[in-house]
């Protein structure tokens, strides 16, 4: 698509002098794929004279600046001539500028200013040709027609390598089917999310019925104390089981608390420090991960990870999962980058706080040194 675009450029110099060089780059600009607008194109309007010719520079990719030997008309309330306040205001939209300056020796006493003041405009243009020259622009010089159309073309061509991805105009018919392709993804998208939200809620409408049809086989099939079987050997075992000389009644696994939960001691420190300076902050965790990197973790534009190892990830990783695991913080999006407290996080965290002395004023890396010897 870049090789069908074609690119806006505004041509600025004085008028009377360069007549012959305007016409000649308004040729070499169509044949470099661009798009010419200059004076020459002005008509008419409402507007004042300068808002029609900032309205252009606007609407412009690049900005051709050439300078002859005449200063031009002068501005009196700006106090510089009218070529150099487009050049300014170019400057000011951070349009590319291109610079083409005739040779001293190849202007003739008619290409010059004339009047009673074209001492001050002489001096005018000789700062202003400095001015162009030192101000980080594509700057090249040209004697006659031949060697301004030759710089011309090859200044214009580089600048279409360096053009910014957003700049340049195409015909719609270039893009047509870029924008059905685009559309017909949309469409596809959102059917197979239609498709998938119908699934869904037949999933759920299916679940209900089994809850229902459970409920009525209960209620019609109530025990009676003559029906309840009698307990076996092998029931007893399961219900009483002797663990280390202490006896243990029910599911041993199932009634042991998950190690740190319920003790400030053994939270492990990582996982309390995620936690307690989130609580801080947002209320967020962010997991964010690259192709050439490991997995980085961070709460409220603070960075707990020391470096960026994959043995430093693996460690705040963990820490995340065990405050997901044990419900104090949950996923907000679907892409599992972005995690936020529950309300028993909060809860935590000011429990864990006050029991670990953990202070939120610190940087996270010097006030875990604190902790970790």
């Amino acid at each position: 698509m870049n090789n069908r675009r074609k690119f806006s450029i505004f041509i600025s110099s004085t008028y009377e002098d360069l007549k012959n060089e305007r016409q000649a780059l308004m040729g070499v600009a169509l044949e470099s794929n661009f798009i010419p607008v200059g004076m020459e194109q002005f008509h008419a309007a409402p507007t004042s004279q300068w808002d029609v010719i900032t309205k252009m520079i606007d609407e412009c990719d690049f900005y051709l600046l050439v300078v002859g030997g005449r200063y031009g008309s002068i501005d009196e309330e700006a106090d510089v001539s009218y070529t150099e306040k487009e050049y300014n205001y170019a400057k000011a939209k951070k349009l590319p500028v291109i610079v083409l300056i005739k040779e001293s020796s190849a202007i003739t006493e008619d290409g010059k200013d004339i009047g009673p003041d074209k001492y001050v405009k002489m001096q005018k243009l000789d700062t202003f040709r400095d001015k162009v020259k030192n101000d980080k622009n594509t700057v090249d010089f040209f004697t006659d027609l031949n060697s301004l159309k030759y710089i011309a073309s090859q200044s214009l061509k580089n600048a279409i390598v360096y053009a910014d991805d957003r700049a340049g105009w195409v015909r719609y018919s270039d893009i047509i089917d870029v924008i059905n392709e685009e559309a017909e993804e949309r469409n596809k998208g959102n059917a197979e999310l239609a498709e998938h939200q119908q699934k869904m809620l037949e999933d759920v409408k299916e679940m209900f019925s089994q809850i229902g049809s459970r409920l009525d086989e209960l209620e019609n099939n109530q025990l009676t104390w003559e029906e309840i079987p009698t307990a076996t050997n092998e029931d007893i075992d399961k219900l009483f089981q002797v663990d280390s000389e202490t006896l243990i009644i029910g599911n041993s696994k199932k009634d042991i608390p998950t190690l740190g939960q319920d003790d400030v001691g053994n939270v492990p420190v990582d996982s309390a420090f995620l936690l307690v300076y989130a609580a801080e902050g947002d209320g967020q965790i962010i997991k964010t991960q690259t192709l050439s990197s490991p997995a980085q973790i961070s709460t409220s534009g603070k960075q707990f990870m020391a470096d960026t190892s994959k043995r430093e990830s693996a460690r705040w990783v963990e820490a995340l999962d065990r405050l997901i695991e044990w419900g104090w913080v949950k996923a907000v999006g679907y892409k599992g980058e972005i995690y936020e407290l529950t309300g028993t996080g909060y809860s935590k965290a000011d429990w864990l706080k006050e029991g670990m002395g953990i202070d939120t004023s610190k940087d996270p890396l010097n006030e875990l040194k604190e902790f970790e010897y």
